[in-house]
């Protein structure tokens, strides 16, 4: 096992935040087709993404004057541009893909409006802090964020090594939009965890959000797999239901063919958080995902429009 890095950002990797350019004119709703099920799993992540991403960005600019180390400030400042180029390409899929097929974008984006924006804001549940208070609140919402990335961090090698959306004949459009995300996604792992390290480092506190973060994600997943999954004529409705038993069989079945995470896969992962140990940086392949990143139909298709310099490749 590689040993961390000892110094404040444990990357010790180069960051580029890449622009990406998709066509949405051809994607079908089912674009896992071994898996109608499976492709709205994955497709439901987009809805939390925009506003969760948006929400990451959010906290870490406030955190930025509090950043004592300028490798981890250049890190950070990385970090949020590339949250910020995914939850832009998110939101164009789901306003240019997902819409065309009836998918009540209203709905989902409320609930994670609600979620991201009111619950978890600078003023939670519309409730002004007190001054000394609003410091922890922030670095308890870098943890937050610190945690979500534990979870962004698996799925996105989870993918990499398990799905091969592609190769199975899956849409090759809405394929290279979430491998690209879930690689830069492993490819900055380590930058929440280092700056929540950085900025409070309490364990308690650290175990404490997974408590509340782990079930929350779960559901958010399991609930927006199953209102797209609703208006499919094509699924039964006994497989749209979280009461029934065979919604979670299906989820499950999809997460055997390896096609997307499954519920006890989101039980199993978020224990490794919990571990006094734990560190993101054991957790992905840096060299894996840069090695997609690299030819990336998206990135490839964006550099080529706009004459980019392809970033080389680390060694």
């Amino acid at each position: 096992m590689s040993i961390i890095p000892t110094q404040v950002s444990t990357a010790d990797w180069p960051l580029f935040p890449r622009k990406v350019k998709f066509e949405w004119s051809t994607s079908p709703l089912h674009w896992i087709p071994q898996s109608p099920f499976a492709s709205h799993i994955v497709n439901q992540f987009g809805f939390s993404l925009v506003r969760g991403e948006y929400f990451f960005c959010r906290t870490f600019n406030k955190a930025l004057p509090y950043i004592r180390d300028e490798k981890l400030r250049k890190d950070v400042e990385t970090f949020i541009r590339q949250e910020a180029i995914h939850a832009q390409a998110h939101k164009e899929s789901i306003e240019q893909y997902l819409q065309q097929y009836g998918v009540d974008i209203q709905d989902q984006y409320a609930k994670a409006q609600y979620l991201f924006d009111h619950i978890l804001g600078d003023k939670p549940f519309g409730v002004a802090l007190p001054k000394f208070l609003e410091k922890q609140w922030l670095f308890a919402r870098v943890g937050i964020v610190a945690a979500a990335e534990h979870y962004t961090c698996a799925i996105g090698q989870y993918v990499l090594d398990h799905t091969h959306w592609q190769e199975r004949g899956a849409d090759p459009v809405v394929s290279d939009l979430f491998t690209w995300h879930c690689a830069e996604e492993v490819e900055h792992r380590t930058v929440a965890y280092d700056l929540y390290q950085h900025l409070s480092g309490n364990y308690l506190m650290r175990a404490g959000i997974m408590v509340g973060v782990l079930p929350i994600l779960t559901y958010i997943v399991a609930a927006g797999t199953a209102k797209l999954a609703s208006t499919d004529t094509t699924i039964p409705k006994s497989k749209t239901k979280l009461t029934n038993w065979k919604f979670w069989k299906e989820w499950q079945k999809a997460h055997q063919q390896h096609l997307a995470p499954g519920p006890i896969w989101f039980l199993t992962t978020g224990i490794r958080f919990f571990k006094p140990s734990y560190h993101p940086y054991h957790e992905g392949s840096t060299e894996q995902a840069v090695a997609y990143i690299n030819q990336s139909p998206a990135v490839l298709a964006y550099q080529q429009i706009n004459d980019v310099n392809k970033p080389v490749m680390m060694s």
